[in-house]
């Protein structure tokens, strides 16, 4: 297929051809997130400064592309493999990284030896708190967990789409019940997440049944306002602190309006760039680790950031966040490699291969 075809491919097939370079995308938002005290260049620029921070802030909508696409790529494997190979393959992609930053964690902030048990075990996350250290990988595990049971009572509903509306309408009641439950308020930025994995599965059965949308304009006329509705639900929801009814909704619905238009406006971008190839590699390089460059990039910035803040000596806050990058690259593609290794010894696959 000339890269003329693949620009003009439809915008759903563009997200399949493209899935690393779009999850690249969304790493390096998330990272912008991270860094959003540091990154932004349009100081006391009228205009231009407010749209900066606006999207430096919302970054952590890379983490509902994130979950779209897990949704959607966890179709097509639990429809390719046994359950139990399902399983080991899912849960051995996330072991080695969330180790990796519980010892990290552990060692930057002094952790007793039970501190960092309960962290590893995701004791923490379920009864505390899901940000330590990372509470994106215990909610995916979970997700994981849960999801072959999901995709079982799935199958067996003729209508999907209405299955799918059906299970985030019960979500959407088991909101309103949990804040009578429980006071945290950390575990909603997981739980909001929800919904748009269920559409990410969703959106998984839709392409592996190889179903295709004929009138792409009508696409076009959906996620165009949806996206302009979730850059506007977000200001309120992240900047003036709005809660829509409850935290699991305020959470959920600019993920769902931001997340969906995106991923499919990031691969059609990607489309358009075919022949650009270093920009294609860069991306989905960074698409084959943003499972471990999520985990370090944190870790390695307080690191970083610290001891130079501390100092009173000044250094150049755009400088910091490139050698953060650059480190955190690093480090994500040791712990990627090391996984790959122990990945093909388990498979009985050979380490190393000729070219």
């Amino acid at each position: 297929m000339t890269d003329k075809a693949e620009a003009k491919g439809g915008l759903i097939e563009n997200v399949s051809r493209y899935r690393p370079q779009i999850m690249g995308f969304a790493a390096i938002w998330i990272f912008i997130f991270h860094v959003r005290n540091d990154v932004t260049v349009f100081n006391n620029v009228p205009v231009l400064n407010d749209i900066d921070i606006f999207f430096v802030n919302i970054g952590f909508n890379g983490v509902d592309i994130f979950l779209l696409l897990s949704g959607w790529g966890l179709y097509h494997a639990i429809n390719k493999h046994n359950l139990l190979l399902f399983f080991k393959r899912r849960y051995r992609r996330l072991v080695l990284p969330f180790v990796v930053a519980c010892v990290a964690t552990a060692l930057l902030n002094h952790w007793s030896i039970a501190r960092l048990i309960k962290a590893v075990t995701c004791w923490t996350f379920l009864t505390k708190d899901v940000h330590e250290p990372k509470w994106f990988v215990p909610a995916i595990a979970i997700m994981y967990l849960f999801f072959p049971l999901y995709h079982k009572l799935f199958e067996k509903f003729k209508n999907k789409y209405l299955f799918t509306g059906a299970a985030i309408s019960l979500w959407l009641v088991l909101s309103f019940i949990l804040p009578l439950i429980t006071d945290r308020k950390d575990i909603y930025v997981a739980v909001g997440r929800i919904p748009v994995f269920l559409i990410g599965v969703l959106v998984g059965w839709f392409t592996y049944s190889k179903k295709k949308i004929t009138k792409q304009w009508a696409v076009w006329a959906v996620i165009i306002p949806m996206l302009i509705a979730g850059f506007q639900t977000e200001y309120y929801v992240a900047f003036k602190k709005v809660v829509l009814l409850n935290p699991g909704i305020s959470n959920a619905l600019p993920g769902i309006l931001i997340g969906i238009p995106m991923c499919l406006i990031v691969g059609q971008v990607f489309a358009l760039l075919g022949k650009v190839t270093f920009i294609q590699k860069i991306y989905g390089f960074m698409g084959k680790i943003t499972l471990e460059f999520y985990v370090v990039q944190e870790i390695v910035l307080a690191a970083i950031k610290g001891p130079i803040y501390y100092s009173g000596v000044y250094f150049n806050r755009h400088l910091m966040v490139l050698i953060v990058f650059i480190i955190s690259l690093g480090c994500a593609y040791i712990i990627h490699m090391f996984s790959t290794v122990i990945s093909k010894k388990q498979d009985g696959e050979p380490v190393f291969t000729k070219k």
